[in-house]
């Protein structure tokens, strides 16, 4: 678990995280990386770690979140089941950045036949160097319901009467469940009641010490109104504000739960959420305001989860969030390459320039990669030889008082 300076645990469903100094926090969503560590994966995986290099040397973020799907313990795609792996694996790659990131889990982080479960797995994200995860309430539905509060740097030491220090801006990390009713032709399962409770009632409390505060949700599986808002739109309904992105899953698609929800609607109804990221369909990028909410599909990664998707490129990407000290803020999509349109003229020699711009983008990222690992061999290293050095001095300590005490008997 993440331990820096600007970093704090506060309870086991709450942490603090101390904004910047003199400039907004920049957040990068990614989502759907859906890393495989098997025999089948290697390619692909190298192809997503490159890519992320890319957007996280590019966007220099100070937290990023990852919505879900991060790992893929899927044996017909990837050749393992062992998420245990595949977690340990990807907190190793995430660490060399040095840059503190949060997760919350898709449908598949713990697939069915997966090694580990939920809970299990969760147990192990907290394990990264620069991961921050929490299960959040045990009476709760799902593993990984918890908040991050943004504090700017002159509250930083000054707590409430609640215990925590002034916030504008709560991250709201939430877990959309897998499926249904437990198998996978149950359908996509959902936010729960007992979690919209949760979280509304934390709201309205922190709303009590500071009525301005607002907040953002993250959770992988699109709550209903993403599908509504869309719908309106193409209609012609001003009341909806398009931002940027579109929908490119097949027919329109919408990979939302067929179960009741009301995430969105008690959200509405609270008004403190402002904005929701969520992933899942990979193909799907657009960002929308509808009911004063936000609604936003981070930019995807995956090479191996969908047939076919290693050679799409539009969707690829990551999602850059500004938060500023008085709680304002901002949202931009940071594609890897530049979205057109096949109508556009000149598209063939435009292709060739976008394919060429993406092969450099590779190789600087694999000498990237290669300078970060060398730099994680020589932290290990260095800390290695600090513990030996500890260890010498504590042996020469108590050889010392052993030595003396034999010269006094």
């Amino acid at each position: 678990m993440y331990k820096g300076d600007n970093f704090r645990i506060i309870d086991k469903e709450t942490f603090e995280f101390r904004m910047p100094e003199d400039r907004p926090m920049k957040i990068l969503q990614l989502t759907d990386l859906h890393l495989g560590f098997g025999w089948m994966a290697r390619n692909l995986d190298r192809k997503a770690m490159e890519d992320v290099t890319t957007i996280v040397e590019r966007t220099k973020p100070d937290l990023i979140v990852l919505t879900g799907d991060t790992i893929f313990p899927f044996f017909l795609r990837t050749g393992t089941v062992n998420n245990k792996k595949q977690a340990a694996k990807f907190m190793e790659f995430m660490d060399m950045f040095r840059i503190p990131y949060a997760l919350v889990m898709g449908n598949h982080d713990a697939e069915i036949g997966s090694k580990l479960n939920r809970e299990q797995l969760g147990n192990e994200f907290r394990k990264g160097e620069y991961s921050i995860f929490a299960h959040g309430p045990k009476d709760i539905f799902g593993a990984g319901n918890y908040f991050i509060h943004l504090v700017k740097p002159d509250d930083w030491d000054a707590p409430l009467p609640n215990g925590y220090c002034r916030s504008d801006m709560a991250l709201v990390m939430l877990d959309s469940n897998m499926y249904g009713k437990g198998w996978l032709t149950s359908g996509f399962d959902r936010i729960h009641a007992d979690q919209t409770k949760w979280c509304m009632d934390r709201l309205e409390w922190l709303r009590e010490y500071n009525p301005d505060m607002r907040a953002m949700a993250f959770f992988h599986m699109p709550v209903k109104e993403y599908k509504i808002a869309y719908e309106k739109m193409k209609l012609g309904d001003t009341s909806v504000k398009f931002h940027f992105g579109g929908i490119s899953e097949k027919e329109d698609y919408f990979g939302i739960s067929r179960y009741k929800e009301d995430f969105f609607e008690k959200a509405q109804k609270n008004g403190m959420i402002k904005a929701m990221f969520c992933g899942h369909d990979h193909l799907n990028t657009i960002s929308l305001t509808y009911k004063g909410i936000r609604l936003t599909y981070g930019m995807s990664i995956d090479y191996g989860g969908y047939s076919g998707i290693k050679k799409k490129q539009t969707q690829r990407g990551g999602t850059v969030i500004t938060v500023d000290y008085d709680g304002s803020w901002d949202v931009k999509p940071e594609p890897l390459s530049v979205v057109v349109t096949p109508k556009v003229r000149g598209l063939k020699l435009f292709t060739e320039r976008v394919q060429k711009e993406r092969a450099k983008q590779r190789e600087r990222a694999r000498a990237r990669i290669a300078e970060l690992e060398k730099e994680r061999e020589e932290r290990k290293k260095a800390r290695k030889e600090a513990a030996e050095r500890r260890n010498a001095k504590i042996k020469q300590f108590y050889e010392d008082k052993i030595s003396k005490n034999r010269h006094t008997d």
